[in-house]
């Protein structure tokens, strides 16, 4: 009998975003296994609704100290430059645009 392989558990990712031509910001949730399908989602929800949206912040929730952990944007942009995003991320210091 073959051991099976167990699958990263699914995580609750928060995303804090604005769209424009709003002042007020909003949070979407998705569960994910990752960080890349928690974007891929949002980035799918985004392309579905034509929507021209900046994020502020993402997040995880952290269920064994039940709090949420944000990801440092730019450490996470520096690798995926090549992304094809219907999305911007945007930094405090910064925006980072990988919207065509």
């Amino acid at each position: 009998m073959k051991k099976k392989e167990s699958e990263q558990p699914l995580e609750e990712y928060k995303f804090h975003y604005r769209n424009s031509g709003c002042t007020e910001l909003s949070d979407k949730f998705f569960m994910a296994h990752d960080l890349e399908e928690a974007i891929g989602m949002f980035d799918y929800a985004c392309d579905k609704r034509h929507l021209d949206t900046e994020v502020t912040e993402v997040c995880k929730w952290n269920r064994w100290i039940s709090k949420w952990e944000k990801f440092d944007l730019h450490e996470y942009c520096d690798g995926s430059k090549d992304l094809d995003l219907h999305f911007k991320f945007k930094s405090e210091k910064d925006r980072i645009n990988f919207s065509n």
